[in-house]
């Protein structure tokens, strides 16, 4: 008797430091202070090793993966395991899961979110799905990028203009999460969703016009579009870049249509037929979607108070603060003394690496204890072992890793 009286108690001390545990490492990864903003051909699986380098802590995103291009890969091949075109997109197999930092991660160390882009509901609940099961900590829905390449088709910022439309797309998503994290046993998965202040159509945006407004407007839109999308989901969290998002080109749309050879023939003004460059034509579409990136990074004014305001009136929503954050000194002028839980940051985290070797100190850890050179060393040798990973693939895919690496 005296033995089983000892034992129940040893179990219950047991039950609750596992459950201490798991509360305190959920609390850790949904704390976001700091965290890598998604960035197409910069935040892949080799910048993620790289910047653990600097910090254990940090929420790293991964670049907007199409949905739609996940899922058909996953039809292919339902066997996660054996599934190599797979996790070669997600950046997950077996010689590099410890760097990537998803399922047999590094000591565990840090957040890693896959970003997704799409609109079709179920596509993106599948795919929100297959993310939890290949480990990832978090998914995120893309709703704040404005390249054409990505909002012309109704994707990205242009999902926006239909916040019903993205609440189905997170409810689902979100059914689908819960319902794999059940399952599997799977914990501590966040779903959020990364958006802008509000949408305009760029050729008639006046700017000096916005520029002279106060924050009303935009608090409105941005209020009205996060009441609409929170309201039957578990979307805790919000990354808002406190930006206007400005849809299409700057310029004047072309009247002109491209000639295929299925349309009916285009004339010109003498009655020739006009034969389009379709190479050229998709440069030139390139460079606009790139000059409409560029340009949404400057035009619309910044309204971080915007962001504060949210995070004060939805005090059960957690919101991380982006655009315009340069430093550490930016950071905190951005964060303290308000109710936003940290800052997201892009190009200069991706341009100036080592300005942000302190970011674990937002999580209250002791300094790095890496050196500039311990970092190159150890991202040289992890450059050798994807190379040696890679000896067998085609020539085509080892200059493709190179340019990344």
């Amino acid at each position: 008797t005296m033995h089983n009286m000892s034992v129940v108690p040893m179990k219950l001390l047991i039950l609750f430091v596992v459950a201490t545990h798991r509360t305190c490492h959920a609390y850790a990864l949904s704390r976001e202070p700091f965290s890598v903003a998604p960035m197409m051909a910069h935040t892949n699986r080799h910048y993620h090793t790289f910047f653990r380098y600097f910090s254990e802590n940090a929420h790293l995103y991964t670049e907007m993966i199409p949905s739609e291009t996940i899922v058909n890969l996953f039809n292919s091949n339902k066997e996660l395991e054996s599934n190599e075109a797979l996790q070669e997109l997600l950046g997950i197999n077996a010689a590099t899961k410890n760097a990537h930092n998803v399922n047999n991660s590094m000591n565990n160390r840090g957040p890693l979110i896959l970003q997704l882009g799409g609109r079709d509901p179920q596509t993106l609940a599948l795919a929100s799905e297959i993310g939890v099961r290949m480990g990832y900590n978090g998914i995120n829905l893309n709703c704040g990028c404005p390249s054409s390449a990505v909002s012309g088709r109704a994707n990205g910022c242009a999902l926006m203009r239909d916040p019903s439309h993205v609440a189905e797309c997170v409810e689902r998503m979100s059914d689908s999460i819960a319902n794999i994290a059940n399952t599997e046993s799977k914990e501590d998965v966040e779903l959020s969703v990364k958006h802008r202040l509000g949408v305009r159509d760029a050729a008639t945006y006046d700017a000096e016009h916005d520029q002279q407004q106060t924050d009303d407007e935009a608090y409105q839109e941005c209020q009205e579009f996060i009441q609409t999308i929170t309201e039957n989901s578990n979307v805790q969290k919000l990354q808002v870049h406190a930006r206007l998002g400005l849809l299409g080109d700057f310029t004047p749309e072309r009247t002109e249509t491209l000639w295929t050879p299925d349309s009916s023939e285009q004339k010109n003004k003498l009655g020739a037929t006009i034969k389009i460059d379709h190479k050229r034509e998709q440069y030139k579409a390139k460079k606009l979607a790139r000059i409409s990136t560029i340009q949404n990074r400057s035009v619309p004014p910044l309204r971080p108070n915007v962001v504060n305001r949210l995070s004060e009136n939805y005090p059960h929503l957690d919101f991380v603060t982006n655009g315009g954050i340069k430093s550490m000194e930016d950071i905190h002028h951005r964060v303290d003394g308000t109710n936003v839980m940290g800052a997201m940051l892009g190009r200069s985290v991706i341009n100036h690496p080592c300005s942000f070797t302190h970011v674990d100190g937002l999580w209250g850890d002791t300094l790095p204890k890496w050196t500039r050179e311990d970092v190159i060393q150890a991202h040289i040798q992890y450059c050798i072992q994807e190379e040696e990973r890679c000896k067998d693939k085609p020539f085509s895919f080892r200059t493709h890793l190179r340019k990344k690496l």
